[in-house]
């Protein structure tokens, strides 16, 4: 009875049909958080525009030894050179927006000399790559691999729009405070965005009439994260702290848009899909690393990345008016 359980648990129901072609989709982003002071200003910089693609998921679910199942998902036929060209529209499209809101914004090239004088830390070759890492569930957990990059004119800076722990979000509300440090600063606003794009939601739960079944499950969808925050940063020149901000979509935000067919046991992972060990040729046990791949229809894909940057951007210039 228990294999039943854990079986049916296992399950997840998914139906697909392969996209042909994708019109222009709308994503309903309203921005919250931001502080009318840290976004007041009349110039603006962006030092970096970090685009953060999940890349894989894994849900896990624990009730006891008997009862306990892992499903695992994993984005495939994105390049890092489409990630790094996609980055580089949306830095493009965001400074188009702001500049027909009649917003004044810093060139890219002094915009860099301000970062490096900042002191701000660009990640190495403008890119971070985090696969899923290892962990304990106690109960349910869903973990995320990612690959962040940057415009190349706004290199990815450490710290800033981070896809890592609560504690480095914390960590990046204060990132940009270098600024401070910087001639010129009266009347400038700095910010950071921070467009996360996720390819499935997935569910892990404990259930049962005894809480006794373990289920994990995924559907494939795009949309863009709510998390991490775009950071800002209002300097008041040296040796002050200025004005710090964050600001973000109120909410996660998905389209029913299809853009993948899904391959069953197509994938593998950093860790397993499976909770079952292998032997190998030192006796020594390892775990199984496998999980569902989610192969995308490129066209349709990068359709739906350019509206939700699109999107996303009408926010950030519309939380930015707003409070000016």
């Amino acid at each position: 009875m228990k294999s039943r359980y854990l079986i049916a648990a296992m399950t997840v129901a998914m139906a697909m049909t392969a996209p042909l072609a994708a019109a222009a989709e709308t994503f309903d982003i309203r921005m919250t958080g931001q502080s009318r002071n840290s976004l007041r200003g009349d110039r603006f910089v962006i030092p970096t525009y970090h685009v953060n693609f999940v890349t894989s998921q894994q849900a896990t679910s624990v009730v006891s030894i008997g009862a306990r199942t892992r499903l695992a998902m994993v984005l495939q036929g994105v390049d890092q050179a489409t990630m790094r060209r996609l980055a580089d529209e949306a830095y493009a499209d965001l400074r188009r927006q702001m500049e027909a809101a009649g917003l004044t914004v810093i060139g890219a090239e002094e915009a860099r000399a301000m970062t490096e004088a900042a002191g701000l830390e660009r990640m190495p070759n403008n890119i971070d790559v985090a696969g899923i890492g290892p962990g304990i569930t106690v109960g349910s957990s869903i973990r995320r691999g990612w690959v962040t990059v940057g415009p190349e004119a706004a290199p990815a800076i450490r710290g800033v729009g981070s896809m890592g722990n609560s504690v480095m979000r914390i960590g990046a509300f204060g990132a940009l405070g270098g600024f401070n440090r910087t001639p010129n600063s009266a009347g400038l606003v700095a910010f950071a965005p921070a467009l996360t794009l996720d390819f499935v939601r997935m569910q892990a739960a404990r259930g049962g009439m005894f809480g006794n079944t373990a289920s994990t499950s995924g559907q494939v969808g795009f949309g863009v994260l709510m998390t991490p925050s775009i950071t800002a940063q209002k300097p008041v020149g040296r040796m002050n702290t200025g004005t710090p901000g964050q600001f973000g979509p109120r909410a996660d935000v998905f389209t029913q848009t299809p853009f993948a067919e899904l391959v069953q046991g197509g994938a593998a992972v950093r860790a397993g899909a499976s909770f079952a060990d292998d032997v190998d040729e030192n006796y020594q046990a390892v775990v199984r690393a496998r999980g569902d791949a989610v192969v995308v229809n490129l066209p349709v894909w990068e359709g739906l990345v350019r509206d939700a940057y699109r999107d996303y951007n009408a926010a950030i210039v519309a939380a930015i008016v707003a409070q000016q």
